[in-house]
């Protein structure tokens, strides 16, 4: 699954371990993170939609050299393109998230529906690119409102 994730035919324990210890640090929402990565850049700044942190010179030259380092793998792999867009349809755009979805419960039980078909409409299609509303709307990180959240900041496959 994670070699699929990063666009490679093989899984790589040691670029996988340094890749998550570097998400950590920035505390890196994972589908916005994966699916940047999907465009295969070759400088972090690309990735930094991602991140919750400011990162300091240190950690950008540490994630500069994990960038460098999967690059080449995915180079040696084959057709970058090819590989973008093999990737863009593991790494979804639109994921459910409980900070999106609860105001739709709420809307739901005062019976007004219509935030909940629009996220039925675009979570329908999670890997596809959709409007520019629904990209500013739905495709961000989690509003500093809904950090530490019960239920909505944090919930598991199991909640």
């Amino acid at each position: 699954m994670w070699a699929d994730k990063l666009g490679l035919t093989e899984y790589h324990p040691k670029l996988f371990e340094k890749l998550m210890q570097l998400m950590t640090d920035s505390e890196v929402d994972y589908t916005i993170f994966f699916r940047e990565l999907s465009h295969i850049p070759d400088d972090i700044s690309a990735l930094k939609k991602s991140f919750y942190v400011k990162t300091s010179p240190q950690l950008d030259e540490q994630w500069q050299s994990w960038l460098k380092s999967w690059r080449d793998l995915v180079i040696n792999d084959g057709n970058l393109a090819e590989i973008s867009t093999k990737m863009k349809q593991t790494n979804p755009k639109y994921t459910w998230r409980e900070w999106l979805i609860a105001p739709a419960y709420q809307q739901a039980m005062q019976g007004d529906y219509t935030l909940v078909k629009e996220l039925q409409e675009v979570l329908s299609y999670p890997y596809d690119e959709q409007s520019q509303d629904v990209e500013d709307k739905y495709y961000r990180l989690r509003p500093k409102a809904f950090f530490n959240t019960g239920g909505v900041s944090h919930y598991s496959c199991s909640s």
